[in-house]
Parts: C-alpha cells; structure tokens; sequence
C-alpha cells in the first residue's frame, strides 16, 4: 500500500498573500464549533450560493455531516488562522471537501472561503490539495452540475470545459473532468494552476457559476 500523505497528522503552514499565517489539517468531529462559528462569518450572499437558498444556521445534524466522516469516501481539509482570534480561539477561513460517487473514479468537489480571505490565495491552496488527496485515494475526475439556463452561463462553460459538457433535463450542464496532476507538495507560489477545473473553481469562487442541487449537498444532509 502506498503511503499517504494526506493522514489525520496531516498539518500544512502556509502565508496568504497579505501576511496572513494559515495552517491547513484534515476536519475532524470536534471541529463542530469551529464549523459552526465559521458559517455565522459568512455573508448572506456566500450562504446563497453554497445551499441554493436562504441559511440563517447549521443544525446538529448537518454539523454531524460535515465533520464526522470516513476521510475516504468523504474527504474534507479546513484552513485556519494560526493565531486564532487573538483570545485563544481558532479561526476557520476555509473548507474543501469531496464525495465519491458511486463509480468509485469520480467525486462532486467543492471548496468554500471566508469572504474576508477571498482573492488571497487561499482558495488556490485548497484546490491544489484537495485534488492531490483525491488523487491518493484513487478518485480520477471531479464531477459538476451547472445550471446553464442564460447565455452568459452556456459561454463561461463552453470556454472552461469546451469537450466534456452535456447538456441536461432542465438547463443543467454536467461537467467532469480529470483531475491535474499535482503533487502534495505542490508549491503555491508562481504562476497558478493551468487547465479547465481551476478555472471553474475561481469562477464559481466569484459567483459566476450557479451551483445545482447536487453540489448543496456537499455541504447539507439530505
């Protein structure tokens, strides 16, 4: 067996652009709190777009859903301030997750940033780890569901996945497509990613791309 290099010890200092000291691990159960207090932070508009309607709060069960996972089949690593908040407390700046399909090759991926971190580098950071623990645990492709109901939806599409696009019942485009080859000590600094999928994770990052309901339930028990 291959030795992996995303394990519960797994723990990642990095420095975002304005400064700001960050350290990356794997979400554990007792990170509810810290999952909790971080999604109160998020602005109104950034809650939209993670669950395709109006969240005022998480419930213990969605709480449950998101920390208390098998990291296999249900990967997700969080990013936190390293000083916290100055009091002793931690700060959650950033979630990515996955979930394998039933195809065993492929995952839906998704990656949420505090919107006072945004455009900082830390969403970049997420991805290019978040792809190379999918890699280790033999996920071969991120699967997306779009919706492409308008013609500015239909060309931001076609320009990020021209080849792997379908178009569905309903005005939903699905999308897969295979995961870059990263490394798990990606640097990440330098030029960013190349190819389709970072570009459609920055753009759905600035709400460009309107998410389906099989992405919400990435982040909510259904």
């Amino acid at each position: 067996m291959i030795d992996r290099f995303f394990t519960p010890d797994y723990v990642e200092r990095a420095v975002l652009r304005d400064g700001t000291p960050v350290r990356l691990r794997l979400l554990a159960p007792e990170d509810k709190e810290l999952l909790r207090s971080g999604f109160e932070r998020l602005s109104a508009e950034s809650r939209y777009a993670r669950f395709l309607g109006p969240k005022t709060m998480l419930s213990d069960d969605e709480l449950r859903y998101l920390t208390e996972i098998d990291q296999e089949d249900h990967f997700a690593l969080g990013a936190v301030r390293e000083e916290g908040d100055g009091h002793g407390e931690p700060v959650g700046l950033g979630i990515a997750r996955f979930i394998r399909l039933g195809d065993g090759a492929s995952a839906e991926a998704a990656i949420a940033v505090a919107d006072e971190i945004q455009g900082l580098g830390l969403g970049r950071l997420l991805f290019v780890r978040l792809c190379a623990a999918a890699a280790e645990r033999g996920i071969e492709r991120f699967h997306c569901e779009v919706l492409g109901s308008n013609t500015e939806m239909a060309s931001l599409i076609a320009k990020v996945a021209p080849a792997r696009t379908i178009e569905v019942e309903g005005g939903v485009m699905r999308i897969e497509l295979p995961l870059p080859n990263v490394a798990p000590r990606e640097p990440t600094v330098g030029p960013p990613p190349a190819g389709p999928m970072y570009r459609l994770f920055r753009a759905a990052a600035a709400n460009a791309v309107d998410w389906t309901e099989a992405v919400r339930k990435l982040w909510r028990r259904e």
